[in-house]
């Protein structure tokens, strides 16, 4: 038997010349409420790849995905019901896991509507046409509805209680012998300690995890067509004796180290420092705040959180008391102290905290105290080891840190943020009144607890969402919300616990210190007549008046509003969250009262007139503002109601939340929006000398000891090729591959055309669309001079993920060819611009990059 895990095996196949992999089904895609992300859809390829296959039942009815915490689990196992329920007419669904806290959340992803959670589509499902219903049961009904989905959620130890100790009205394995179930189990490395045991004897707790997994094996042998389908990502394939049940089972494994080498986390960074708990907690409020401000003053929406941890629970209500006298006792005289004392520290280090204090030194002091003393109260700080954390109202608001009017800024707590624990918003982890005596279990834990913190956040910038980092490679203050920053002590043996912890989890770590990586232009091309005489064309941008804003269609905003009716829009914190199951929905529309606007409007400082008066200079009175056709007279909701309630039955509080909802939406449009500067069809040339010049690229230097994984960027020797303008190419390995694409074109490009000069543009050269605001800045430019004309071609290299949401660039990359309005003014010689579809490392976007390339160049 070979060694390889199923999922090389499977890959192998996927690469070979006789196996077409399978597509995702689009009725998969079209009932969830995210796009499938590139590893996603891989995943479930490889399950249907799986049941296809004629030996399923036998060989690969138990499967598991051994995918990284925070890559979305839970989505790949929506997509997996949906795929099961349609292709194999499995309708019946027992989820189980060890943890209520994750049967409560799973019941948000998959059944409750109304959630922000919710993974299906808002509108419900729909296959073939059929309206598709999830109905949670405790146990399957005999005679099944042909369009239900039925689905048990349950922990493991009530499963196992059930079927070892029958009771009326519940599951038996007599029950379930004649019906086919799939078993989805999370966080499924609880179920294995039988497996572990090895020739040790099992403790108590072992012994009795033992039989769940006796249980969980003798419910899938019950039916051919069984399916039992496990999700972890903490699975220790070094243990021999899991290897050897688990190789021909993994039928997908994407690890923390693909995860976050892909982009999709943050950045983990280790501060390091040895000081008194109040200096420490000070600074991290400092720095968070500091976070916050570099995101207002980006137009991003964040509200950054810190986790304070500690090892005895006295010491984090002792500490949580400390913090808030301290922040109380702020003055501006304390508070210039700090920040000159550690100005003065720092300011010769290249670190986060260098930059934090520079920033705060030009900050008014008397605003930066009252928004500290705003942010960090008893009612914006949670404390996780009281009694009364364990209520409901608590759990609600540990659940939805990332939602705008949960006011939690910062959490102490011991131990009981762990699995089933998302915050993408965290951004701090602090220890607190740490000794060096951490053993490796301890440690481990933190390593659990870091893994957990490196979710990316998914922030809206210039208009885009992303989901992967963005600023890895740009010089730019919006690195910090892009970063996880662990404060911990300088201590050797804690340190070397940690890092061995970190390292068994597979994750990245950063130092708080930076490489310098260079390039610099080679003297030759310096000396070239290209350089010192040719030009860069880029479009004219005109200014945006006042006059080009007079309604509010001007700043992209719509009167028309589709909005979904939450059902716990009049839950405040602190009241007990009102659950709904699933149900048909409909739809009614709603012409917004006036006196909803009026009172919304009071409700939001954004709109009172004196500020709002500089976004929209068309109007002279807020009366206009809400009753002109131009801005809100004709506002209309679309309100998604369940089928039961009618727009008369919503209270007015839950109406006016909805109109206050669509005044957030406003705001942030015209912000967007509002002055922007709009591209033109007129290129004119500026001279090559001043865009291209030699850059620098700052990178965290990652610790050695703790990530053996391949740095994102490289620096590449391009001494010798003599048509890259730089000595070196600072590029991940995409770009690289590019690099070697136009390399093996180059002996064709130099046939036809005098000069040819590829040069990375680092972030000089920027386009804006034509009538539009949005601007881009494409990652290389050819430079070709030939007999009658001079073309400068616009080139990017663009990573799978980022193929939909950068359509646009592409389209209009390849309109400056086909556009006629385009004119371009130079002064002596014939100049065409060319854009070329976007290179990919996919085959198919390759193959068209390529025949692109070929018939405009060459």
């Amino acid at each position: 038997m070979s060694n390889e895990i199923l999922h090389r095996r499977i890959e192998a196949q996927f690469n070979s010349l006789f196996v077409e992999p399978p597509e995702v089904p689009d009725y998969v895609q079209d009932n969830l409420r995210h796009p499938l992300r590139e590893y996603q859809s891989q995943a479930l390829k490889q399950l249907i790849y799986t049941q296809k296959l004629d030996n399923a039942d036998l060989s690969f009815n138990h499967l598991l995905f051994h995918m990284a915490t925070g890559s979305g689990k839970t989505l790949v196992l929506a997509s997996t019901i949906l795929y099961l329920f349609k292709e194999h007419n499995q309708q019946n669904f027992i989820f189980f896991v060890n943890s209520d806290a994750i049967i409560k959340k799973t019941y948000d992803n998959l059944t409750n509507e109304s959630s922000s959670k919710y993974l299906f589509r808002k509108e419900g499902i729909v296959i073939d046409g059929q309206r598709i219903s999830i109905q949670v049961v405790d146990v399957f009904p005999a005679f099944p509805d042909a369009n239900t989905i039925y689905l048990k959620l349950t922990t493991i130890q009530k499963l196992h209680t059930d079927l070892t100790e029958p009771k009326e009205n519940a599951l038996t394995y007599e029950s379930l012998e004649n019906t086919r179930l799939v078993l989805l189990a999370d966080e499924a490395h609880h179920i294995n300690a039988w497996t572990r045991r090895n020739k040790r004897k099992l403790n108590t707790r072992e012994y009795e995890e033992r039989t769940w997994e006796n249980t969980v094996n003798t419910l899938l042998q019950l039916n051919p067509a069984n399916r039992l389908l496990e999700y972890t990502a903490t699975i220790n394939l070094n243990q021999d004796v899991l290897f050897e049940k688990y190789k021909d089972k993994i039928v997908y494994q994407y690890d923390l180290r693909r995860f976050m080498n892909d982009g999709y986390s943050k950045n983990v960074v280790l501060l390091r420092a040895d000081e008194a708990d109040e200096n420490k907690m000070l600074n991290a409020i400092l720095l968070s705040q500091y976070r916050k401000y570099i995101a207002q003053a980006n137009d991003i929406s964040l509200k950054p959180i810190i986790l304070f941890k500690s090892n005895k629970i006295a010491t984090s209500l002792s500490a949580n008391e400390r913090l808030l006298n301290t922040v109380q006792g702020l003055n501006v005289e304390s508070l210039s102290h700090i920040i000159t004392l550690g100005h003065a520290t720092y300011k010769h280090e290249n670190s986060i905290w260098s930059k934090m204090f520079e920033y705060y030194k030009d900050q008014p002091l008397p605003e930066v105290i009252r928004d500290l003393q705003w942010d960090f109260t008893e009612e914006t700080i949670l404390n996780a080891n009281d009694k009364a954390f364990l209520s409901e109202d608590n759990a609600l608001l540990l659940n939805t840190l990332e939602e705008d009017n949960n006011p939690i800024r910062a959490i102490f707590a011991v131990a009981k943020l762990n699995e089933g624990w998302d915050v993408l918003n965290l951004f701090d982890i602090v220890r607190i009144s740490e000794g060096a005596t951490s053993t490796k279990t301890t440690t481990d834990s933190e390593a659990q607890l870091i893994g957990r913190g490196a979710r990316y956040y998914p922030f809206e910038y210039q208009e885009v969402r992303s989901y992967t980092r963005r600023f890895d490679l740009v010089q730019t203050d919006l690195k910090v919300i892009e970063s996880l920053h662990y404060h911990t002590i300088n201590e050797n043996a804690y340190i070397k616990n940690l890092e061995k912890s970190l390292e068994s989890a597979s994750i990245q770590v950063k130092e708080d210190e930076y490489d310098r990586l260079e390039a610099k232009l080679k003297p030759a091309f310096k000396k070239s007549p290209v350089f010192k005489n040719g030009k860069i064309y880029i479009n004219k941008l005109e200014k945006t008046t006042a006059d080009d804003y007079r309604t509010l269609s001007h700043y992209n905003v719509s009167t028309d509003y589709e909005i979904p009716f939450e059902t716990t829009v009049e839950q405040h914190y602190g009241k007990r969250m009102e659950q709904t199951g699933g149900g048909q929905r409909h739809e009614v529309t709603w012409h917004v009262d006036r006196i909803y606007i009026r009172k919304a409007i009071q409700r939001k400082p954004f709109f009172h007139f004196s500020n709002f008066k500089a976004y929209i200079p068309a109007l002279s009175s807020m009366k206009d503002f809400i009753e002109s056709p131009n801005f809100l007279g004709n506002l209309t909701f679309h309100v998604t109601l369940p089928l039961e309630l009618e727009l008369h039955d919503l209270s007015p509080l839950s109406k006016l939340k909805m109109v206050e909802k669509y005044l957030d939406y406003v705001e942030k449009k015209i912000k967007a929006n509002y002055m922007k500067e709009r591209g033109t069809p007129v290129f004119e040339g500026v001279a090559m000398s001043e865009m291209i010049n030699d850059y620098y690229i700052e990178l965290n230097k990652v610790n050695a000891k703790v990530s053996n994984m391949s740095e994102t960027l490289q620096k590449r020797n391009m001494r010798d090729n003599h048509w890259y303008v730089y000595d070196k190419a600072i590029v991940n390995s995409l770009e690289s591959t590019f690099i070697d694409f136009i390399n093996d074109y180059i002996e064709e490009l130099k046939k036809k055309y005098q000069e040819v000069y590829l040069i990375r543009n680092e972030r000089k050269v920027k386009i804006v669309e034509i009538n539009g605001t949005r601007g881009f800045m494409p990652d290389f430019l050819l430079y070709l001079q030939g007999e009658d004309y001079t073309y400068q071609v616009f080139l990017e290299p663009k990573g799978g993920h980022l193929q939909l949401e950068d359509r646009w660039k592409e389209e209009f990359l390849m309109s400056l060819s086909e556009n006629e309005n385009i004119e371009v003014l130079s002064e002596n010689e014939e100049v065409r611009l060319l854009g070329i579809k976007f290179f990919s490392n996919e085959s198919e976007k390759k193959k068209e990059f390529r025949e692109d390339f070929k018939d405009k160049l060459l």
